[in-house]
């Protein structure tokens, strides 16, 4: 349970990394795939916003409690 946290981060980290370097891009499958990235970023959103107000509290609770992550995903 307490990777689900890390996995949203990391998720979400990614999709931004990659949005500044594709909007500057101007083929049309990388445009292409611009606008894939920016509706994978709406749709998992739209689902953590779903999913935290129900288990929000336990996925950050097992995420600060795992001793191998040491609160790192937090600072």
């Amino acid at each position: 349970m307490h990777h689900v946290a890390t996995m949203y981060i990391n998720m979400f980290d990614h999709m931004d990394g990659v949005m500044p370097a594709l909007a500057r891009k101007k083929t049309q499958w990388e445009e292409d795939r611009f606008f894939t990235v920016k509706l994978a970023q709406t749709k998992l959103s739209e689902y953590y916003a779903e999913v935290t107000p129900l288990m929000g509290m336990d996925f950050i609770s097992a995420h600060i409690l795992d001793p191998s992550r040491e609160l790192r995903s937090f600072r």
